[in-house]
This record gives C-alpha cells, sequence and structure tokens, in this order.
C-alpha cells in the first residue's frame, strides 16, 4: 500500500482508519479515527490491500454471531472475507464487499498490485491457499 491510512482493530467489533499525511514540514500528523464498527462479529484476521493511488482497501475475516447469539438454534455463522473501503473524497469508511470463504480460514497474506503483480489477497485455510480479488 502506498501508505496513506491505516486500520487497527479489536478481535470484537471495533475497526479504526486513520488517515496519514505529511505537514509543511514534512512531518508524519494522523488524522481522528474513523469509525468501521460492526457489532456482533469476531475479526480473525485484517490486511491493508495493495491498490495504488486508489481509495484505500482493507480486507478483513469476520463472523458474524449475532442471529447464534439471538437464537442459539440457527445455523452456525460462515466466516466472509471483507473489504473495507477508505474513501478519501468523502473522508468515509464503507463495507465494500462480502463473500463466504471457508471456515478453516485464519489469516491473510496482501498481494503485491501494479507492476509487482495482481494486487488482492491470499486467504490462508487449512491445507490450501485461495486467492481472492475483488
Amino acid at each position: 500500500p502506498k501508505g496513506r491510512s491505516v486500520m487497527v482493530g479489536a478481535i470484537e467489533k471495533q475497526k479504526f482508519v486513520y488517515i496519514l499525511n505529511r505537514d509543511s514540514a514534512a512531518r508524519l500528523t494522523i488524522s481522528s479515527p474513523l469509525e468501521a464498527h460492526k457489532g456482533y462479529t469476531i475479526v480473525y484476521a485484517m490486511v491493508g490491500m495493495d491498490v495504488g493511488f486508489e481509495n484505500p482497501l482493507f480486507a478483513t475475516i469476520e463472523l458474524s454471531y449475532e442471529e447464534v447469539d439471538r437464537d442459539p438454534h440457527a445455523d452456525p455463522p460462515q466466516k466472509m472475507l471483507t473489504l473495507y473501503e477508505m474513501d478519501l473524497g468523502l473522508n468515509h469508511v464503507t463495507r465494500k464487499f462480502a463473500d463466504a470463504v471457508d471456515h478453516s480460514a485464519h489469516a491473510l497474506i496482501a498481494v503485491p498490485g501494479g507492476v509487482d503483480g495482481p494486487s488482492g489477497t491470499l486467504v490462508c485455510c487449512e491445507n490450501c491457499l485461495v486467492y481472492k480479488k475483488q
């Protein structure tokens, strides 16, 4: 990634995005946090994706337990690969994409983009790697 923002988060629910800039003296400045929270959600992994100079993207492996919390007899929840986009023009974080992944998914690896590669992310699962690109 080109280093314009960073996402930090807790295991459960909370995710914050900070915009990074330089002031006139070339010192690093960090914005106030923008929230990307989603209740009743466990975050297994988080990674910044290489999108060049487009709006920054972050990938997470998440599991929503909201329905199971309300109804213990509900179907087991599905892990999801979720992409969050930091819209630099609107100064807002949006949940852009979500796709089901294998229940054994546990880690993410950013794939270089631009002239270095195709961009995207590798989802690490038990006995396999899955390449995902929005």
